[in-house]
């Protein structure tokens, strides 16, 4: 319904009124903007110290370093890096400097904001022999100012993360994925059924990643290697998102999450088979007659945009268990 017409002084009057008001309270309570879960210089000290412990940590195999991991590391992080540490003696000293990380120049991508828990802080540090950049997540616990390695993970060859806010604004959280093509759990979840063996399902909202068609092909050759033998499958399972923020400028976000995959070996007769030696300095297990199933962690980072393909941006895995007989 119209409202009634009003005389022209009282609208005069009115309209005066409103504007004297805007003027007042426009210049008395300025509109506040986002602020960092951490101070920036902050974030960078603390970035550099925790990633070189971290590091430290992984490399040693002494009494105390199980103690260094538990404070460098958190949640399926610290039980990856305590598998490396137990099967540094099945590796070569290649693929030891294949994987170590320089601590030199350590990169805050972007901070938290202030409110938002967990805190983090998204850095990137780099391969000492490749300088491939190396994606680390990392978390303070709810009432703790301890920050920890809660993922960490190589980027894909190829693979970008766009620029998030600046870390004296800080960056949203990824939260429940609200606004996103996926949601987190959801593209995790597809990148696990793309991947299993056998039978793979393909994911419309997947674009296509090295990591994928690695993983594929690996099971494929095992499974072929042992065919005149037994079976040969692979199950990959979503543990949980650790954690993420939002890209600047409504891009999305970069997001990670843990999955456990487990490859089985049935045999259809009772033969040997030697298994890697980290296989049993992990297990004990020394020799497989008749069945094994061996468990690694995997870490991915994801790029979900607000429109259009998931991503996969970073990715690792690290063997952490063994059974068999």
């Amino acid at each position: 319904m119209p409202r009634p017409a009003l005389r022209r002084s009282a609208v005069a009057a009115a309209l005066l009124a409103t504007a004297t008001l805007a003027a007042c309270t426009g210049s008395d309570t300025p509109e506040a903007g986002p602020s960092p879960a951490v101070a920036q210089s902050a974030a960078a000290s603390t970035a550099t110290s925790v990633v070189a412990a971290a590091e430290k940590a992984l490399g040693d195999t002494t009494a105390t370093g199980g103690t260094a991991r538990q404070a460098a590391f958190s949640g399926a992080a610290l039980r990856s890096a305590d598998a490396w540490a137990k099967t540094l003696g099945a590796k070569s000293a290649a693929q030891r400097a294949d994987a170590a990380l320089s601590t030199a120049a350590v990169k805050v991508l972007g901070v938290s904001r202030a409110g938002e828990e967990p805190r983090q802080i998204l850095a990137q540090a780099s391969l000492k022999k490749s300088s491939a950049p190396v994606l680390v997540l990392l978390q303070a616990a709810k009432g703790s100012d301890r920050f920890t390695v809660a993922a960490q993970t190589p980027v894909l060859a190829g693979a970008t993360v766009d620029a998030l806010d600046a870390a004296t604004s800080g960056s949203a959280s990824v939260g429940d994925g609200s606004g996103l093509a996926l949601t987190p759990d959801a593209a995790v979840q597809a990148f696990a059924e793309s991947v299993r063996y056998p039978d793979p399902k393909s994911a419309s909202g997947l674009a296509a990643d090295p990591a994928a068609q690695q993983l594929r092909a690996a099971a494929a050759a095992q499974a072929k290697s042992i065919s005149g033998q037994g079976t040969f499958t692979s199950e990959h399972t979503p543990k949980g998102v650790v954690g993420g923020l939002r890209l600047a400028g409504g891009k999305g976000a970069v997001v990670f999450a843990d999955l456990q995959r487990v490859d089985s070996i049935a045999l259809r007769n009772q033969t040997k088979l030697t298994p890697g030696k980290d296989v049993t300095l992990l297990s004990g297990l020394k020799q497989i007659t008749t069945e094994a199933a061996l468990t690694s962690n995997e870490t991915v980072a994801m790029v979900i945009p607000e429109s259009g393909q998931a991503r996969v941006v970073a990715f690792s895995d690290q063997l952490v268990g063994a059974t068999g007989r």
